[in-house]
């Protein structure tokens, strides 16, 4: 019993997969047509080409050319003779093809019998002789189907460009064609920058790939409060440089540095911080991510304040500078940046906030700077 049961099996087995193991095979007649041998080979050769990249099998020609002994004629062209082609060589299709060669095209006509329902259609146009094996194959990929060609026009008489009609379904309801997918995003890791020197695709769209930058600028302070017993002017010219290095692919970016009054009261400062560089521009366009290379982003920064104290005057009217007094500082500015090319920037710090906490009181900076930088 279970000898029987197993047998069964591997028989049922067998006769699920045995369909679609096997290819259709497809008895390929003579080409016939025009007075050119050359054309009519070339055309029969197209023939099997496209076959073979359809998933088909021709039949051998000498089983071919067997089976036509059997016609009267030695001409296979009536669906009697097409089925007795079929039948003595096992052929699914029999497929007859006649060409017409002109100067620059030729007409082809291709003529197929399915032997399992016995119905014969056929599909002719005109081929450029530059495109004839795709344009053949079109041909074929229509005609050698269990659905036949159809109805209305054929994929080749479309305009170019136009939607395909819907398709109807085996239960005879229509089927519209699928919805067009979405354009496709804009890739993560790479933007076109509108540099003033020149348009580039770069990322990330703040550093341009170049993460380490060198920068100085020039500015203006003024103290918004000072400490007590202060005297002379509460503005001073600065001067600053930093170096900084970009983290990541959003525009945060480290920095140290330092600086100090050129003009005024003597008084430096050295820092480290971080900012965010956002770029405000950056949009999709064109499946690609576009932005003009302005960034702006805010900034805070710590560190140490150092200041000359209290000066006292000595004999004859002579003014000695006090001991050198080192405090902290916090600070905060809006950072703008303009990208002239990846490998250098213009740079201005606005608000420049920084408040030094002493023994005495407080003392808040404000100002501006404006400067240039490299990066690499």
């Amino acid at each position: 019993m279970i000898r029987r049961a197993l047998s069964c099996a591997a028989a049922a087995a067998l006769t699920a997969i045995a369909p679609a193991a096997l290819a259709d095979r497809v008895a390929v007649l003579p080409a016939r047509g025009g007075t050119d041998e050359a054309a009519r080979s070339a055309a029969q050769a197209e023939v099997a080409a496209g076959l073979a990249a359809l998933g088909h099998t021709a039949v051998p020609d000498g089983a071919v050319a067997a089976a036509l002994k059997g016609v009267a004629d030695g001409v296979a062209d009536t669906t009697d003779e097409y089925r007795a082609v079929s039948a003595q060589t096992g052929a699914d299709w029999v497929l007859s093809g006649t060409v017409e060669p002109a100067v620059t095209t030729a007409r082809v006509e291709l003529t197929a019998y399915l032997a399992s329902t016995g119905r014969v259609e056929s599909v002719a146009r005109e081929v450029d002789r530059d495109r004839s094996a795709q344009q053949t194959q079109e041909m074929l990929a229509v005609l050698l189907r269990p659905e036949g060609v159809g109805v209305g026009e054929l994929p080749w008489e479309r305009p170019a460009g136009a939607a395909p009609p819907p398709a109807p379904s085996s239960a005879g309801a229509t089927v519209l064609p699928p919805v067009p997918a979405p354009p496709p995003a804009p890739p993560a890791d790479e933007v076109q920058m509108a540099y003033p020197l020149g348009p580039e695709r770069v990322w990330p769209a703040y550093s341009g790939g170049r993460r380490f930058a060198l920068s100085a600028s020039l500015g203006a302070a003024v103290a918004a409060a000072r400490l007590p017993g202060a005297s002379g002017s509460a503005a001073s010219l600065v001067g600053a440089a930093r170096a900084a290095y970009a983290v990541g692919d959003r525009g945060l970016e480290l920095f140290a540095g330092g600086g100090g009054n050129l003009v005024g009261p003597f008084a430096g400062w050295i820092e480290g911080g971080a900012r965010l560089m956002l770029t405000p521009s950056r949009t999709p366009e064109g499946g690609a991510w576009r932005a003009f290379p302005l960034h702006v982003g805010p900034a805070l920064h710590a560190g140490a304040f150092f200041r000359s104290g209290a000066g006292a005057v000595g004999p004859g009217g002579a003014t000695y500078r006090g001991d050198l007094e080192v405090h902290p500082l916090i600070g905060a500015s809006l950072d703008v940046a303009l990208a002239l090319s990846p490998s250098v920037q213009l740079e201005a710090q606005l608000g420049n906030l920084r408040w030094v906490p002493t023994g005495d009181g407080s003392l808040l900076l404000l100002g501006a700077t404006l400067g240039a930088g490299a990066r690499f």
